[in-house]
Order: structure tokens, then C-alpha cells, then sequence
């Protein structure tokens, strides 16, 4: 019985240290699955705060472009209404 005592201890010691050894690589694996994805996320963060920089330029430019637009067309009607004002004027046309 003595024998059958020794064994039952010495299993629940090496089922005890197998036990810690699992816990520590279960530990140690989690933390490097975080550092991976610490650096995913930052790196993800990166690339949209850039998006988001491209963007806004874009969003700017496209500002500017319709500026110039507008004022193209602006400048196109006065020129086209004085034109027009002119060919009245040149035969006696009168607005009704």
C-alpha cells in the first residue's frame, strides 16, 4: 500500500509540474498572439490615418478643381451674354 501511495505522489507531482509547464507556454504564446496583433493594429492605423491624409488632399483638390470650374463657366456666360448683347445691338433686335 506504501507503494501504491508513493506512485498516487508521484503522478500528482508530475501532473502538477505538467500543469505549470502549459500554464507558462499558454501565457508565453498569448503574449506574442498580442504583440502580433499590437503591431497589426498600429500598422493598420498607419495606413488609414494616410488614407485619410490622401483623401482629404483629394477631397481639397476637388474643391479647387470646381472653383476654377465655376468661375470658367462664369466667365464663358459673360463673355457669351456680351457677345449676345452686342449682336442685338448691331440689328436693332429688342428684348420682347
Amino acid at each position: 500500500m506504501i507503494v501504491l501511495n508513493d506512485i498516487v505522489a508521484v503522478l500528482s507531482i508530475i501532473s502538477s509540474v505538467v500543469s505549470i509547464i502549459l500554464a507558462v507556454s499558454a501565457i508565453w504564446f498569448s503574449r506574442r498572439v498580442e504583440e502580433r496583433l499590437k503591431k497589426n493594429f498600429q500598422r493598420l492605423k498607419g495606413v488609414m490615418d494616410e488614407n485619410h491624409e490622401r483623401t482629404k488632399e483629394v477631397l481639397q483638390n476637388m474643391n479647387h478643381e470646381a472653383d476654377d470650374i465655376k468661375k470658367t463657366v462664369y466667365e464663358s456666360q459673360e463673355e457669351l451674354r456680351e457677345t449676345l448683347d452686342d449682336i442685338m445691338d448691331k440689328c436693332n433686335i429688342t428684348d420682347k
